[in-house]
Order: structure tokens, then sequence, then C-alpha cells
């Protein structure tokens, strides 16, 4: 099985605590073939250039690194961009300036710059703020400028630390809606399996959701560990691709230059093909 990692964070990221080089030889250890270092470009409303983020220096230890783990890992260049729809003329420009292999969009705020973990789910409407963040993640899906959408069903992260259980199969018209807008368009969404180290105990999302994206015709998915730990990388990978063949999917995806690329699952990671192929092929 080609095992890779979508979603890894180094120190570049303000919660992150690894180099890129660090992250890469924690990566190569774990037996990890392929990953994309996404690192945080997290703008709010009094910093929308998020000027901490540096595209330039990352891509060059990202180059370093290619050469120093050349034959060992490929290593894309990535970026997660946090709630781009709501800041689009600086993540725009980003996009334009930076040669990335793979765009991660994600919903951490709300308009008014409230981070979903800043909240207490036993003083809140939990309803209210599913809507709310689904509603978010409507106008990520209509914004369109991105690869995949990174761990849809985050409040389940943050309502579980509270021991309330969220699961967004339970607003299935507005999780539909957001599909069929990600599927026409041709996007994908991630397995993410931080939570598998969190309170969460489960991927985010988890079978039941991918399952439907699946029914629904989505074909682009991605696995990433969301590590912010350079020893992370790579953790919990196996079972969020196990998640996906177990929804269906014959293939998992990889991008390179933004452009998607079809590996089979297979349960001989030594026996693995890549198809290239388009999205009606």
């Amino acid at each position: 099985m080609y095992f890779y990692d979508y979603h890894v964070h180094s120190n570049y990221s303000s919660d992150g605590s690894n180099t890129i080089k660090e992250v890469c030889e924690s990566a190569v250890k774990s037996g990890l073939n392929e990953i994309a270092v996404t690192d945080h470009f997290e703008p709010t409303s009094m910093n929308q250039g998020y000027e901490q983020y540096t595209p330039k220096t990352i891509l060059k230890d990202i180059l370093e690194a290619r050469k120093i783990y050349s034959g060992r890992i490929k290593i894309k260049h990535g970026v997660e961009l946090g709630q781009p729809h709501l800041y689009p003329k600086y993540s725009e420009i980003l996009l334009k300036e930076n040669p990335y292999d793979f765009v991660l969009a994600s919903v951490h705020k709300m308009n008014n710059d409230v981070d979903f973990s800043e909240l207490n789910y036993h003083n809140i409407d939990v309803p209210l703020y599913c809507m709310k963040y689904l509603s978010e993640l409507k106008q990520l899906a209509e914004w369109n400028k991105f690869d995949c959408v990174g761990h849809l069903d985050l409040v389940k992260r943050y309502g579980s630390l509270y021991r309330i259980k969220i699961n967004l199969m339970d607003y299935k018209d507005e999780l539909e809606e957001i599909f069929k807008i990600l599927i026409k368009n041709g996007k994908g969404i991630e397995i993410n399996t931080s939570g598998l180290r969190q309170a969460a105990k489960s991927c985010l999302p988890d079978l039941n959701i991918v399952s439907f994206y699946r029914q629904l015709g989505g074909e682009i998915i991605t696995v990433g560990s969301d590590s912010h730990y350079a020893k992370d990388a790579g953790k919990g990978i196996y079972e969020g691709i196990e998640i996906a063949k177990n929804a269906g999917f014959k293939y998992m995806t990889v991008f390179s230059q933004r452009k998607p690329e079809f590996i089979k699952i297979d349960n001989n990671k030594d026996d693995f093909m890549i198809n290239k192929f388009s999205k009606t092929a």
C-alpha cells in the first residue's frame, strides 16, 4: 500500500513545533512514501495579509529537503488556507504567486474571528453552531479555489472535549448541498486522522460521512495526520485509507502542481500503481 500524509505542519505554522527537515526525517522513519507540507495561512479581520506566513522561505526549505531525502520520500509543497472565502483577496494573491502542489482549505473561524475551538460547548446552542459551521463550509465550497476541504467535521473535535457527540450526518441536507458543490467543481475532501489521537477517537470525518460523500459521486479524497509535531507524521494513515476503502473508494488522491493523481488502494505496500486520468475518464 502506498502511504502518504497530505496534512503536516512545521514550525512555520504558529502551532507547529519542528523544522521541515525534522518532519521529513520522522516521515521517512514512519514508512511514508509521500508528504505534503501544509503550513497555515490563517488571516483574520485584523491581519488579512497574515504576514507571518513566509511562503518563499518555506519553499526554500522544501527544496532543500527534497535534495536530502531524494529517493526516500516525495515532498510536496502545500498550504492550509484558513477560511479563505472570508479573505479572498489575500488568499488569491497567495495562490497566484506561489507554485503549490496542493491547496487544502479549512474552516477554523467564523466571520467574527471567533475560532470554533474557542467556544464552550456546554454553554452554546450546539445545533445552532453546527449550522453556522456548515454555512461557512458552503461558502468555502462556493469559493472553489482549493483542491480539498480539510477536517470537514471539525466541530466534532471540539465538542468531544466537552463529551458532547456531534455528528454532521444529523444535518444531512446541508451536508449534501456542500458535497454536491464540491463534486460538481471537481474538488475533494480529506480524511483527517488527528481525531484518533484526540478526544473524538475517530477520524474527521469518519466512515459515515465519507460513505455519504462517495454515494453522492465523490471521487477525490486525501488522507492527512494534521501533525503539528514531527513524531505524529503518518499517525493513523493506514486507518484513514481503510475508511476510504470501506466507503467504496478504489483510489486515493495525491497532487502535483494542483493536478490530481489517483493511487490504487492495494494491500501490498510494494505493489502500488499511480493512475493519472481525468475526472470523466
